[in-house]
């Protein structure tokens, strides 16, 4: 608690301001009652004016505390200070209703003369965001000085003739509004002044300070008008003009609250500026020499005036002599401090005149030029500059004094003579400063470059140089690229080689063994080069060869390369090691004289080489590229399928031959992309295989089908779906959750969800397959093997795998001919035998069906029975089918009829499905 109510500054400075508000409206509902109770009913009279005024400008002075309170914090303050001032002179005006005559003009007028104080505090600091004492003093000496010049002249010219016609003399109420009438004066001298001073925010500055005047004036006329006896109704005009003027300076606030800032300072206008005091100080002489020609000698008023503009012009001269010390300090600091900088840096600077001789050169450089007689100063520039440099520094320095320079400045590389008789090699750069009058000359600017010279050499080398193999790399082949390729295109050609299997080299005998056999690769390469062709190793086990040689040639080369390439390997250990490369070549026709399509062409090249078999070369195919960057496009694409809802299922029906009914489907993935097209799976599932997203479409797979599945359990379908997964899904544990999780989620039986394995992926970890594949059956899920007959599963690991169903590859049932296979029949024994359902998929003709029918195969599925259809075609048949509700996989029985092919709906199939699909292609 005792912490809470520490007093730290800014609740000091909150308190202030309640207790400042607080008599503020004290004094004006003083007022406002006092002169209530004295005046008559339905008359306004003088007193009653001042006091609405008094309210009015109390509540715009409030409004712009408030106001202010969200301006940026370091302009705020000036604007509380306007406010207080419009307070101040409000609670004086309003004290003045209440309290007796004499002591009544007395608060008023130290209440105006306090207002007139805070606005000037708050108009000298309006051009800062915070106090500047320097800044502050010379705005307040010479906008004092101005407004008293003009004061004097006001003062013994018009208001003192007007007084002593209409006054007679000032009496003590009458200077309780000269003083301040004065005062204010004085502070339009200070508004007036700064706007020229200031470089930025001069209409805000100028528009504040007319505000600020118009507030006093309009308060001083009704203190005045009233004092003074003037008409009631005048008085009540003059408050309203108060009231209104109020208004005027709380929308500058507001102005101040939107106000962006200045983007760049306006430039600066001293002789404007010191225009103005010379104009106040003639205004003011010639007040003083009329009078003396009309009255006679100064009256000891306006002689006070005068001495008081006589003393702020003193104290500007007073400011103006620290200034020029503080000036001439800074400057010493700053040659001192530019002495010790030039001492220790490795420039040295020399100031030459016109006719290029040196003028000047700083004492304390860390090194100094000369001539041979060892001077510096006064000696010819061109002396100091070697004899090979010489010719071109002149020519570059005579365009230079031409004025052909446009940028007046010219580098020179030369070498100039030190004083120990050396030659150093510089960066010199001359700038032409002969329009300033400060220099009046060229000043060089000479930098010792040498040891970064002999650095940037030995940088070079390792730049460009391969540290391992003495090869280019690849920053010195894309620069030959650069070079050669505009100037020949056609007979610029690009070889891209990759040693086979060098990984395993490393692997096996370490990475030092691996970085000898890269050497005698390089090796290799060196002798199959010609004087023109350039050698690179870009990296790892990758070279590269630029050949000036047509396509035949470098065919040729590309040939002898591999077949060298392929010879044994003899090692200091007498060990050998056998390793070949593949090579890839791109030419600069195919390129289109673009380095960098040359070289991605040649990657391409590479890359058919590798999948071509290894130990080979290839050129450049079109088609090549275009596969692969359709790939890539499909990649990128497909990352975003899921999120952008691009991705749809399909089902094709499995039918009973024992009832003729549909006892499931199969989820088969389809893909629509907005620019793209219906894409096929048969492109897009190998590219999520090789980007490693088919997690996560075998995962959203799993839910859409568990979906389906939860909609045709409430519609009473019994029907299963079967959903293809990879190897890849099967050795993470998290699928498994996935799976049992979409289950849960939609409520369907884990039985109704058939995961189908494709036979190949079991020659892969046959003992993790096998533990994933348990644990997902005994959640319940049922396992298929999926093209059965396709791979190398022996009968003994078919006996041992976790497996409810098989699938009968359609390479087995169907031939070219549309027969059926001779291993069909017995495929389906096999299956009936080891316990398991068997589905034979693939069948297109009516011979195959009647075939499979007659093995007693129990499940059937083809395009000849159905195609591929969308999940409300399929629910809509399965709900008018009968047989479609009842159990899956029902008990074996006698063979049913044949299901025509019109059996499937025409609205069902795929769009861009055709009977000759492969099913393979179409499984996600």
């Amino acid at each position: 608690m005792g912490q809470w109510m520490a007093p730290t500054p800014r609740r000091v400075r909150q308190l202030l301001s309640w207790f400042a508000t607080a008599a503020v409206w004290c004094s004006v509902l003083t007022a406002a009652v006092v002169v209530g109770v004295h005046s008559a009913f339905r008359v306004i009279e003088p007193a009653s004016a001042v006091a609405l005024g008094s309210i009015g400008a109390a509540g715009a002075g409030l409004l712009m505390w408030r106001a202010a309170g969200r301006i940026a914090p370091g302009r705020r303050v000036t604007y509380q200070l306007l406010a207080a001032g419009i307070q101040t002179i409000a609670a004086t005006l309003a004290a003045a209703c209440w309290l007796p005559g004499g002591s009544a003009t007395v608060v008023a007028g130290i209440g105006l003369s306090a207002a007139t104080v805070i606005w000037s505090l708050a108009l000298l600091r309006l051009p800062d965001n915070g106090w500047d004492p320097q800044a502050v003093q010379r705005r307040l000496v010479d906008g004092a000085f101005v407004g008293l010049c003009f004061l004097f002249a006001a003062w013994l010219l018009l208001a003192r003739p007007l007084f002593q016609q209409f006054r007679g003399h000032l009496a003590d109420g009458d200077l309780a509004i000269v003083i301040p009438a004065m005062m204010g004066i004085v502070m339009l001298g200070v508004g007036f002044t700064t706007t020229f001073r200031i470089q930025r925010w001069r209409r805000r500055h100028a528009l504040a300070y007319m505000a600020v005047f118009a507030v006093h004036l309009t308060g001083m006329a009704t203190f005045a008008a009233w004092q003074w006896d003037r008409p009631d109704v005048r008085i009540l005009w003059w408050s309203f003009a108060w009231v209104a003027t109020c208004a005027a300076i709380l929308g500058v606030t507001y102005l101040a609250r939107t106000q962006k800032p200045a983007p760049v300072d306006k430039p600066n206008y001293p002789g404007v500026h010191y225009t103005v005091m010379g104009g106040a100080a003639g205004l003011a002489a010639a007040a003083v020499l009329y009078n003396g020609a009309n009255t006679g000698p100064l009256p000891l008023d306006a002689a006070l005036l005068a001495l008081a503009a006589a003393g702020t012009l003193a104290a500007r001269l007073v400011l103006t002599y620290f200034d020029v010390r503080r000036v001439t300090g800074e400057a010493a600091a700053r040659q001192r401090k530019l002495s010790a900088i030039v001492g220790v840096a490795s420039d040295t600077v020399l100031v030459l005149d016109p006719d290029l001789t040196v003028t000047w050169h700083p004492e304390d450089s860390a090194w100094r030029p000369a001539t041979d007689s060892g001077s510096c100063v006064g000696a010819r520039f061109l002396e100091l500059v070697h004899m090979d440099d010489r010719r071109a520094a002149e020519e570059d320095l005579r365009t230079l004094l031409d004025g052909i320079s446009h940028t007046r400045q010219v580098s020179l590389n030369i070498r100039v003579r030190d004083s120990a008789r050396r030659w150093r090699h510089t960066e010199t750069v001359v700038t032409d400063l002969r329009g300033k009058p400060q220099v009046r000359g060229l000043v060089a600017r000479m930098e010792d470059v040498g040891a970064r010279r002999s650095l940037e050499t030995e940088l070079a080398r390792m730049a460009y140089t391969d540290p391992l193999t003495g090869l280019a790399n690849r920053r010195a082949l894309l620069q030959s690229l650069e070079d050669g390729v505009s100037a020949a295109e056609h007979e610029t050609a690009l070889l891209l080689l990759d040693l086979d299997g060098f990984k395993n080299v490393n692997d096996t005998r370490g990475h030092d063994f691996g970085d000898e056999l890269l050497v005698e690769v390089s090796r290799r390469i060196k002798e199959l080069l010609r004087p023109t062709d350039v050698g690179a190793r870009l990296g790892g086990d990758e070279f590269a060869i630029l050949l000036r040689a047509s396509w035949s040639e470098a065919v040729a080369t590309a040939k002898a390369l591999v077949a060298r390439l392929g010879e044994p390997y003899d090692f200091h250990d007498e060990s050998t090691v056998f390793t070949t490369g593949s090579v890839g070549i791109a030419t600069a026709a195919e390129g289109f004289g673009d380095p960098e399509i040359l070289l991605r062409n040649a990657d391409l090249a590479l890359r058919a080489a590798k999948q071509a078999g290894k130990n080979r070369h290839a050129t450049y195919d079109a088609d090549f590229d275009r596969k692969v960057r359709r790939k890539n496009e499909l990649t990128q694409e497909l990352r975003g399928a899921i999120r952008r809802d691009e991705l749809r299922l399909v089902f094709q029906p499995v039918f009973s031959t024992a009832d003729r009914s549909i006892v499931g489907a199969e989820a088969l993935m389809r893909w629509h992309h907005p620019r793209l097209g219906h894409v096929s799976p048969g492109e897009f599932i190998p590219a999520a295989t090789e980007s490693g997203l088919t997690q996560d479409l075998a995962v959203w797979t799993v839910n859409r089908a568990a979906e389906q599945l939860a909609t045709w359990a409430a519609a009473g379908i019994k029907a299963w779906i079967s959903v293809n997964v990879s190897v890849k899904e099967l050795h993470t544990h998290l699928f498994a959750t996935e799976v049992n999780t979409a289950l849960i989620a939609a409520g369907v039986p884990a039985r109704r969800l058939v995961l189908e394995v494709t036979e190949h992926d079991f020659s892969h970890q046959m003992n993790t397959l096998v533990a994933q594949l348990s644990a997902l059956r005994g959640a319940g899920v049922r396992i298929a093997l999926d093209d059965f007959g396709s791979g190398y599963s022996s009968l003994g690991q078919l006996e041992r795998l976790p497996v409810d169903i098989i699938k009968i590859d359609r390479d087995l049932i169907a031939k070219d001919d549309g027969g059926v296979g001779p291993l069909a029949a017995v495929t389906v024994a096999l299956g009936r035998i080891l316990g398991m359902e068997v589905i034979a998929e693939g069948v297109e003709t009516d011979t195959q069906l009647n075939a499979m029918i007659a093995a007693e195969a129990p499940l059937v599925q083809g395009y000849l029975l159905a195609k591929p259809m969308e999940p409300d075609d399929l629910t809509r048949w399965l709900a008018d089918d009968p047989k479609a509700q009842r159990p899956a996989l029902p008990a074996q029985s006698a063979p049913a009829a044949v299901v025509e092919p019109e059996a499937a709906p025409d609205g069902g199939a795929a769009s861009g499905d055709t009977p000759n699909d492969v099913p393979k292609s179409e499984k996600s």
